[in-house]
C-alpha cells in the first residue's frame, strides 16, 4: 500500500485484512479496485459492505466474476447519522428530567412528584449536571473515535444510551467494523477515551468539590444520598480533604451537581478501564503484556465478586464480565511491540484506574 494519495492508502487499509489487492486505477474521482477474497466469499463481501457504509463511502461492487470488482469514491462523507443525533437528544433530556425527577419520588402522589420535579428544574435543578456527564461521556467517546479514525479504524459515531437511573443514562458506545493491526492501535484506541474523559471528569469533580461542603447526617433527606459522598477512590478523598477537609463525626459530605458528575465519571472510567475482555482496560492491558491480560482479567474478576458482597453492582459488571468474555482476541499483527508513546499512553490509563477505582461505590 505504498505509492498511493492518503485518501487511496486510507481506504486500502480498511480492504488489505479480508482480500488480496490487485490493480488499483483512479478514474476521474473513482476509484476501481480489484479484489480477491482471502477466506469465506459471501461472509467478505458482506462485511466489507457494512465497513464501507459506516465509514462514510460510496461504493458499487461488482461481484459477477471470481475478482471483485470494488468501485469507491476515496472521499468518505463524515456525516452524522440522523440516529446518533436522536439518541444524543433523548440522552440530553434524560439526563437533565430522570435524576431530578427521582430526587423527588418521595410521595405516591405522581401529579405532585412532577409538580415539584418542574418547580426544581425550574430553579436551575440539573443544569450543572446535564453539562458536565454529558461533557466527560462526549469526549471519552471522542477520544476513541479520532484515535480510531487516525489509525485507520473504522468506527461509528457515538451512541448516546438514555436510562431511567439515577444518572439517566448508560453512558454511550461506539460500534467498530475495523479489526486493529498491532497492539500499538489497540492501547491507542482504548486508552484515548478513559484519558480524555478523565481530564474533564477531573476538572468538573474539583471545580464542584470547591463548591461542596459537609453537614449533619440528620439534615439529609433521603433523596439527597445520592449528592452525598457514596464511596471513595484515591483521588476522590485527596481532593475532598483539600478542597472541602475532613468531615467531623455524625456529618456527609453534600456533593454539588458538578461534583457528583465528576464522581460518576471518574467511577465510569475506572469500570471501563477493568482489564477484561473488549473493555478499554482489556484492550490496554492486552496491547501491553498480550496472554497476560487473560490472567489480569481473571483476577479481576475474583475482585468483583468478592466487592459484590459489599456492593452488588460489582455482581452486575461480573455477569457482563462472563456474558461478553474476559480474555481478549489478538491482534492481526501481535508481534512488534507497542511503540514508547502508546506504551505510556497504557501505563497513564492504569494509573487512572488505580485513582479512580472506587471499593464501594454504592451500600
Amino acid at each position: 500500500m505504498t505509492g498511493h494519495d492518503k485518501e487511496t492508502t486510507t481506504v486500502l487499509a480498511l480492504l488489505a485484512d479480508l482480500f488480496d489487492i490487485g490493480a488499483v486505477y483512479r478514474k476521474a474521482d473513482e476509484l476501481e479496485i480489484a479484489l480477491s477474497p482471502r477466506y469465506n466469499r459471501e461472509k467478505s463481501i458482506k462485511f466489507i459492505k457494512d465497513r464501507l457504509k459506516l465509514a462514510g463511502y460510496k461504493f458499487h461492487l461488482e461481484k459477477n466474476s471470481e475478482t471483485l470488482i470494488l468501485t469507491i469514491d476515496p472521499k468518505a462523507n463524515q456525516r452524522i447519522p440522523v440516529l446518533n443525533i436522536l439518541l444524543f437528544f433523548l440522552t440530553l433530556l434524560s439526563v437533565y428530567f430522570v435524576p431530578v425527577f427521582l430526587r423527588n419520588l418521595n410521595s405516591d402522589d405522581m401529579s405532585e412528584v412532577f409538580d415539584n420535579t418542574i418547580e426544581a428544574l425550574g430553579h436551575g435543578a440539573g443544569v450543572e449536571f446535564v453539562i458536565a456527564l454529558i461533557s466527560i461521556l462526549f469526549v471519552h467517546e471522542m477520544g476513541h473515535f479520532i484515535a480510531s479514525r487516525r489509525r485507520n479504524i473504522v468506527t461509528s459515531w457515538p451512541y448516546f444510551i438514555p436510562a431511567p437511573n439515577i444518572i439517566g443514562t448508560f453512558g454511550a458506545i461506539i460500534k467498530s467494523k475495523s479489526p486493529f493491526w498491532n497492539r500499538r492501535d489497540l492501547i491507542e484506541v482504548g486508552a484515548a477515551g478513559p484519558i480524555a474523559g478523565w481530564i474533564v471528569a477531573l476538572l468538573w469533580l474539583a471545580y464542584g468539590l470547591s463548591q461542596s461542603g459537609y453537614f449533619p447526617a440528620n439534615e439529609f433527606d433521603p433523596a439527597e444520598l445520592a449528592f452525598s459522598l457514596q464511596g471513595e477512590s484515591l483521588i476522590m478523598r485527596f481532593l475532598t480533604l483539600n478542597l472541602i477537609g475532613a468531615a467531623p463525626e455524625g456529618y456527609l459530605y453534600r456533593l454539588t451537581e458538578a461534583a457528583f458528575a465528576g464522581w460518576v465519571g471518574m467511577l465510569v472510567t475506572a469500570i471501563n478501564m477493568l482489564p477484561i475482555g473488549q473493555l478499554d482496560g482489556g484492550h490496554v492491558t492486552y496491547g501491553l503484556w498480550r496472554e497476560k491480560q487473560h490472567i489480569l482479567g481473571m483476577v479481576a474478576m475474583a475482585l468483583l465478586l468478592m466487592l459484590g458482597f459489599q456492593s452488588q453492582i460489582w455482581w452486575v459488571f461480573a455477569a457482563f464480565g462472563v456474558l461478553f468474555g474476559i480474555k481478549h482476541p489478538p491482534t492481526l499483527q501481535d508481534n512488534p511491540r507497542p511503540q514508547r508513546a502508546a506504551a505510556w499512553m497504557g501505563w497513564i490509563a492504569i494509573l487512572i484506574l488505580l485513582l479512580s477505582f472506587t471499593p464501594v461505590p454504592f451500600r
